[in-house]
């Protein structure tokens, strides 16, 4: 069971990175931080045609962004979950984290 539970981390963090290089999740997270400074700039309102595109591109690459970074962040956490539960043998705490991983699998 804890070599499943290990090979099914390992399997999560190998798709996670397989996602981060087919959505170019790099470029979209730098692309997000140049959008954010632009819409920050107070002039940026006095094109409101301009700022609504913004807006609707900092929009798409925040789900993008933020879906990767929560799934790699629920991955990570799984995985110290289970080695501080395995010193502890907590099998009710490793049964949560089971089901966790079904979550991020899905």
């Amino acid at each position: 069971e804890i070599n499943a539970r290990n090979a099914l981390i390992a399997d999560l963090k190998a798709r996670t990175d397989v996602l981060r290089g087919i959505f170019d999740y790099t470029s979209k997270r730098e692309r997000l931080d140049e959008v954010n400074l632009e819409l920050e700039d107070p002039n940026v309102w006095n094109d409101p045609a301009k700022a609504q595109e913004l807006g609707r591109e900092r929009s798409s690459l925040e789900s993008v962004v933020n879906t990767l970074d929560a799934l790699e962040s629920g991955v990570a956490d799984q995985r110290e979950l289970t080695d501080l539960l395995l010193e502890e043998n907590d099998i009710d705490g490793l049964a949560e984290v089971d089901a966790e991983l079904e979550h991020l699998e899905s």
